[in-house]
């Protein structure tokens, strides 16, 4: 609402300068792991919270958030989509338990990038059974996953899967500064991208982060990216968060998961970005904007009671 504002644009434009460049660098991010299984899925809750006491350096999501955005919310086939969620975690780990699982197993065994990515967890009761199961998808899997083989283990005891677990996620490469000169050739970083500006501009819009994606990535422009999209799978992932304080609730503004920490911690280097007095240097101006300031007093105020 305030983009075109007299006292906005000057702010906006040395933003834009500030975050535009030909090398951007990431911190080490914590790798991404998701977890797929049944609805309301006892096992798989067992196994997070295990992975999440001892594996905090691990990016923990369920996948069902983010595949359902994807489904729901794209215009591309499913091939596409799933290479999609491939190309957002190093590991994919799937508890085989339900109709649902089995076909979701299936089709996610079908697109090379993300099968290689697959670590399936079956009951040990289904082990060397001939089945659809074990002779397609699993078959496949354990040909071709970084992460094969297909564990069995009794899943009333399932926790005593946590040293094949583990072993798996140690061959995960370990995080490294990552050097990118086009943000638009990666969905990952793109996404982790968009989280630091929206911790800078927020609380912002679709139309407004949009804006600023197309002026600091032009590259964007031309190729498949779906900014809204992306936008909806930081909300799916936890990374951003939505909130419907505008127009009677019929617009969503977005922040990041922390919004008054947020830019402290970034994932660009803090090295070569100082995104905290970016953003001290941004509030300051919308503070002095009539419809901005308000917006910002709606959302602390429905936060902070």
């Amino acid at each position: 609402m305030w983009l075109e504002h007299p006292r906005y644009v000057p702010a906006r434009e040395r933003l834009i300068s500030y975050l535009k460049s030909d090398r951007y660098r990431f911190r080490r991010l914590a790798p991404v792991l998701f977890l797929c299984g049944g609805a309301g899925s006892y096992h798989r809750d067992v196994l997070r919270n295990y992975l999440s006491k001892h594996h905090s350096q691990l990016m923990l999501f369920y996948a069902e958030r983010v595949w359902e955005h994807i489904a729901h919310h794209s215009s591309s086939g499913a091939l596409k989509m799933e290479s999609d969620l491939a190309a957002l975690a190093e590991l994919v780990l799937v508890v085989v338990e339900s109709p649902g699982t089995f076909a979701e197993l299936g089709a996610f065994s079908l697109v090379e990038p993300l099968r290689r990515k697959l670590l399936p967890i079956v009951d040990a009761q289904f082990r060397n059974q001939e089945s659809f199961l074990s002779t397609g998808p699993l078959r496949w899997i354990d040909q071709e996953s970084l992460f094969k083989p297909t564990i069995y283990v009794p899943f009333p005891r399932i926790l005593e899967a946590v040293d094949e677990v583990e072993e798996r996620i140690r061959r995960i490469p370990k995080p490294e500064t990552t050097r990118m000169s086009d943000l638009a050739s990666s969905q990952k970083h793109l996404l982790f991208f968009i989280c630091d500006l929206v911790g800078v501009i927020s609380p912002a819009t679709f139309s407004t982060i949009e804006y600023f994606l197309r002026r600091i990535v032009p590259t964007i422009a031309t190729g498949a990216t779906d900014v809204p999209t992306l936008i909806g799978l930081g909300v799916a992932m936890g990374l951003l968060q939505a909130s419907n304080i505008l127009f009677g609730g019929k617009t969503d503004v977005f922040v990041a998961t922390t919004p008054r920490h947020s830019t402290n911690h970034p994932f660009h280097h803090t090295r070569y970005l100082d995104l905290p007095s970016q953003r001290a240097d941004h509030q300051s101006v919308l503070m002095t904007i009539p419809e901005a300031r308000s917006v910002l007093e709606q959302y602390w105020g429905s936060h902070d009671s």
